[in-house]
């Protein structure tokens, strides 16, 4: 091969590793570390800590859709809520537009900010008043027998170790025989 094409050669080389290496861009800091699992450009937690790896995380949210059924319930959900505030237009839900039209009215466009309860249609009874009305006050008081429990007997915070035989103590050792005959030992089965 000439000198010539294999100049020719290394000047295109270098054309397109330069055109290349600018539409590449300078590599991210983030993009070399690895979390736990192995993956690039992602912390432990799962934040992107470079923005080649927040745009693959945006791309894989914008690919998630709900399951058909929760789908289904909540278009119903919506279905209903707005049969029953009269609103036809979602991006109109006061009815603006509709608002400058003078046939045409909704419920909508009149509601208040406010909440309110909900209104009965039942008449209401009146409410009584158990510190002053006649009726409800009980008509004597009823006697009240209280019943104390049986007394427990108090348990000792130390019971000597000893055996009756033949109507005579019998200690394990001396220390317990002590404790037995000490003045105060008798007080706590008091």
């Amino acid at each position: 091969m000439s000198d010539k094409f294999n100049k020719e050669l290394s000047e295109l080389y270098k054309q397109v590793a330069t055109k290349q290496k600018n539409t590449k861009g300078m590599p991210h800091m983030g993009d070399s570390l690895e979390n736990f699992r192995g993956r690039k450009g992602v912390s432990d937690v799962g934040i992107p800590l470079s923005p080649k790896a927040a745009k693959r995380k945006q791309s894989n949210r914008a690919g998630y859709h709900y399951p058909q059924h929760l789908q289904n319930i909540n278009e119903r959900r919506r279905r209903d809520a707005m049969a029953k505030h009269g609103i036809t237009n979602i991006e109109d839900p006061f009815n603006q537009k509709e608002k400058k039209d003078k046939t045409f009215t909704q419920p909508a466009a009149n509601r208040s900010v406010y909440w309110r309860p909900p209104m009965d249609d039942g008449p209401r009874k009146k409410r009584a008043n158990i510190y002053y009305d006649d009726w409800s006050t009980p008509a004597e008081p009823v006697p009240v027998e209280y019943i104390l429990p049986p007394e427990t007997k108090k348990q000792p915070a130390y019971k000597a170790k000893m055996v009756r035989r033949d109507n005579t103590l019998k200690f394990k050792n001396k220390l317990e025989e002590d404790i037995y005959n000490h003045p105060n030992y008798k007080k706590q089965f008091k």
